[in-house]
């Protein structure tokens, strides 16, 4: 860690040894010694002692960490979502088998055993429109470059897909988790009857055979 190194090289341009510079912050050579090997990391008090005694501030010991440990959450973060997409998808393609096996246990209303795997992948979806508002990452070209791990340009945004980012972060990203997975459901809850009512009605209209 970027600490480790801050803490020896600040304490040798000091001509300080390690006993004398835990002496000055109240710990055991020790300790000096685990923080300097990156064993043990010091804690807010320790950080706040050495600044001082480094005449720099906490922000400035700790950034390198910071950094890295912000590039490992986002690592992270990248990888359970391309992992989530490929959930999501597999999900979707699960509704025609599942549909076909509901049709052949129960019949034309069998077709309904098909919305289970949707539901889960609407689930899935909003897991992976939150992770996508935590990362502030919108369009697609954006998603690639996230997932695969490459920096990504937000400066080439048009003022419809920031629009979005807002709209998206209201509804997925300040919510509880529940209450955007509900969301989430509802909506697409409200779209399958929609879409089902359109149908009807078109075959309806058009004196087309129904299968129910």
């Amino acid at each position: 860690m970027d600490i480790s190194n801050q803490i020896k090289k600040r304490r040798t341009d000091m001509g300080l040894s390690q006993e004398e510079l835990a002496e000055r912050i109240y710990v055991s050579r020790q300790t000096i010694s685990n923080w300097e090997t990156d064993k043990t990391y010091p804690d807010i008090q320790s950080l706040l002692m050495l600044s001082v005694l480094f005449d720099t501030t906490i922000d400035v010991l700790v950034k390198g960490d910071l950094e890295m440990m912000e590039k490992t959450v986002a690592s992270a973060d990248a990888k359970k979502m391309r992992t989530l997409g490929i959930g999501m998808y597999a999900l979707l393609v699960l509704m025609i088998p599942f549909a076909l096996v509901g049709i052949a246990l129960w019949g034309a209303l069998g077709v309904l055993l098909g919305l289970v795997p949707w539901a889960a992948s609407m689930v899935v979806g909003v897991m992976v429109e939150r992770m996508k508002v935590e990362n502030d990452v919108q369009t697609f070209r954006e998603v690639l470059a996230f997932t695969k791990g490459e920096a990504i340009d937000r400066s080439t945004r048009s003022s419809r897909a920031i629009a979005r980012q807002a709209k998206m972060k209201k509804a997925f990203g300040e919510k509880p988790l529940w209450q955007a997975i509900v969301r989430g459901l509802g909506i697409g809850i409200a779209a399958v009857v929609l879409g089902a009512t359109v149908g009807y009605a078109s075959a309806m209209l058009l004196d087309m055979p129904l299968p129910f």
